[in-house]
C-alpha cells in the first residue's frame, strides 16, 4: 500500500546557538516592561501571567535587535520549504512576550491574518513536570474533531534557545506549570507581502 501524505502542515524546529547571553538580556528588558506596563491579556489565562505589547521589534533595545536579526533568519530558511511564493518588499513581523508565571497558560487559538507564527522561549523553568508547560499543535482538519482516535495532535516541550515557526492559522494551545520560575517566550506574527498589503 502507497499511503499519500496529503496536505501535511510543516512546523520548523528551530535552535539559536550560544543564545546564553542574548537570552538573559531578553530576560532583564521583558521583566522591566512588565514593571512599567499594563499586560494585554489576550490568550493567557492565569492570574500570574503577562503579556506585552505587540511592538517589541520597534524598541530600541540591543537584545531586540539580536533577536530580531535571528528570527529573520529563521524566516528565510523556513519560507522556501513551505512555498514558492517569496518574500515581498513590504512583509512586515511584530511580536510580544507572554510570561507565564506558575498556573498561566494560553487557550486554544489562532493568529488571525498572519500568515506565519513563530515562538521563541528565552526562558524555562528547570523543574518542569512531564506535562507542564508543553506546546500543543492541534489538528487543523476540522472532520478529525469527530473521530478521538484519528484525530492528531503534536506536543513539544519548550526549551530555552528553542522555538518554532507555523502557519498562523494552525492553532496551538500551552499547558500551564506549577514551577515558582517562569517560563517567558516571545512570540512573532508574519504578515507576508504579496505587492498589495502594507504600502
Amino acid at each position: 500500500m502507497e499511503i499519500v501524505n496529503a496536505f501535511p502542515t510543516e512546523v520548523g524546529i528551530f535552535e539559536f546557538e550560544d543564545c546564553e547571553y542574548l537570552n538573559q538580556g531578553l530576560v532583564e528588558f521583558l521583566y522591566d516592561i512588565r514593571d512599567k506596563e499594563k499586560s494585554l491579556g489576550r490568550s493567557m489565562t492565569g492570574y500570574n501571567g503577562y503579556h506585552t505589547p505587540d511592538d517589541l521589534l520597534k524598541r530600541d533595545n540591543h537584545f531586540i535587535k539580536e533577536f530580531y536579526k535571528k528570527i529573520t533568519e529563521v524566516l528565510f530558511e523556513y519560507i522556501p520549504i513551505v512555498t514558492t511564493n517569496t518574500l515581498g518588499e513590504h512583509t512586515r513581523m511584530s511580536s510580544w512576550a507572554m510570561i507565564y508565571g506558575s498556573g498561566s497558560y494560553s487557550r486554544y487559538h489562532v493568529h488571525p491574518g498572519a500568515d506565519l507564527s513563530s515562538v521563541y522561549y528565552c526562558k524555562v523553568p528547570s523543574n518542569l513536570k512531564n506535562e507542564e508547560g508543553i506546546f500543543e499543535y492541534h489538528d487543523p482538519r476540522p472532520a478529525c474533531l469527530y473521530d478521538r482516535n484519528l484525530s492528531a495532535e503534536v506536543r513539544t516541550k519548550p526549551k530555552e534557545g528553542s522555538g518554532s515557526i507555523f502557519p498562523g492559522w494552525l492553532a496551538h494551545s500551552t499547558t500551564p506549570h506549577y514551577s515558582k520560575e517562569d517560563r517567558i517566550c516571545i512570540a512573532t506574527n508574519i504578515f507576508i507581502d504579496h505587492g498589495t498589503f502594507f504600502k
